[in-house]
């Protein structure tokens, strides 16, 4: 699967997980379990993602996303295990939004035109500092953070997947023994 198909269906599981945590009857516990399921999806898809990124003669491209999916399973597991564990969920959260934002950033440098992908990161680096921040916050405040954090993250994953899709490869031209690029 392309790289760019990838990346579409982490975006899309973002937005989904968004227009999920924005259903009135979504507490705390319910977003929980919901960003558990979703976290193991798009962990297994990072993975992929970086296992995809790293073959192709750079064996060593995808370890900052594959590193993400993992971390992102981890946390998936935790948040399915007790869902009801509030409190040590906001943490894990907070640190997993600081992790993955950093990684994604990371992998946004290895790609061309990885703006939107950057974007992401800083974006999941601001929902870490927004928890840390505020820990003791409501639960609906918190639901709706996230559900709006899932949302702009998951329209940034798309528009990469998109931009990434759209990057025009270069084509060699032999002419009269000189080789031209043709874009």
């Amino acid at each position: 699967m392309p790289l760019s198909s990838i990346m579409a269906v982490r975006g899309i599981l973002g937005i989904a997980l968004g227009l999920l945590a924005l259903w009135p009857a979504v507490g705390l516990g319910e977003l929980i379990a919901l960003f558990g399921v979703y976290a193991v999806v798009d962990g297994v898809a990072a993975v992929a993602w970086g296992a995809a990124a790293s073959r192709g003669g750079r064996p060593f491209a995808g370890w900052p996303v594959l590193l993400e999916g993992f971390f992102s399973i981890g946390l998936g597991v935790l948040a399915l295990g007790d869902p009801f564990a509030s409190a040590r969920f906001v943490q894990l959260l907070a640190l997993w939004a600081l992790v993955t934002g950093i990684l994604e950033i990371v992998a946004a440098l290895r790609l061309p035109r990885g703006v939107a992908l950057a974007a992401g990161g800083a974006w999941s680096i601001f929902l870490g500092l927004l928890l840390l921040v505020l820990p003791h916050a409501l639960s609906h405040e918190l639901v709706a953070m996230i559900a709006a954090y899932a949302l702009v993250f998951g329209v940034l994953v798309l528009v990469a997947a998109v931009t990434h899709r759209r990057r025009i490869q270069p084509i060699p031209v032999g002419a009269a023994g000189h080789t031209w690029t043709a874009r």
